[in-house]
């Protein structure tokens, strides 16, 4: 079994006994209880992936967890894609559905409204590539970690971390299900899918033949493979 030895310092808190370790405390337990009951397994292994590639993406960075908030990392990670499965669906976008939810979930867990306003920008940019790299470390980190769970940049991931994550939060064939998920939430609605956005494009690919989208095409040719 792997040893957290085996990872550099900056993620060494990561794994224990070989074992995946996640932010002690009620906020990061109330996150993770809230996106289990709203997300099905797929979608629930990549919100808990996507932290610990964000934290990746710190280290590459020269950054360790004293340098940006990193309980406001995992709830935005954690949450992100919640606007995918919420019951009453509005006419937006998923990613500003789960963003508004991400926000409440905050502030009532009574941390500050600077802390619900980047988890609320973290969450509502994750999908906007070359936006969200220029807001606050938890944005950035939020959208590079989430991008890494689709392949993008993922060789920085070091083999030990990448065989506990692939053991404990298996796939399930994310990336053809998600692609699905949000083509289903953009359905008959111009708003739910801009023509500029990941959500827009996404529906454009999948109404074409042969029906496989670009976001699929790049995560088969990556290092996760689906």
């Amino acid at each position: 079994m792997t040893t957290p030895a085996a990872l550099p310092p900056a993620l060494d808190d990561l794994l224990d006994g070989g074992r995946l370790v996640l932010p002690p405390g009620d906020v990061p337990r109330a996150a993770l209880a809230l996106a289990r009951d709203l997300e099905p397994d797929y979608l629930l292994h990549h919100s808990v992936r996507s932290w610990v590639l964000a934290r990746v993406a710190a280290a590459e960075r020269g950054w360790r967890p004293a340098d940006f908030d990193d309980v406001a990392l995992f709830v935005a990670c954690v949450l992100h894609d919640t606007g995918l499965h919420l019951a009453s669906r509005g006419d937006r976008r998923f990613e500003v559905e789960g963003a508004d939810l991400a926000r409440s979930f905050v502030i009532s867990q009574g941390l500050p409204t600077s802390t619900a306003d980047t988890v609320w920008d973290a969450v509502a940019l994750h999908t906007s590539v070359g936006i969200a790299e220029h807001k606050q470390a938890e944005v950035a980190l939020a959208r590079a970690g989430i991008a890494m769970d689709f392949g993008s940049g993922a060789d920085a991931v070091p083999d030990a971390l990448a065989a506990v994550l692939t053991t404990e939060l298996p796939r399930l064939d994310l990336t053809r299900r998600i692609v699905d998920a949000i083509v289903e939430h953009a359905a008959g609605s111009d708003v739910r899918a801009p023509a500029a956005s990941l959500p827009g494009l996404l529906v454009r690919e999948r109404r074409e033949p042969p029906h496989v989208t670009s976001m699929e095409r790049a995560a088969a040719a990556g290092r996760w493979g689906v």
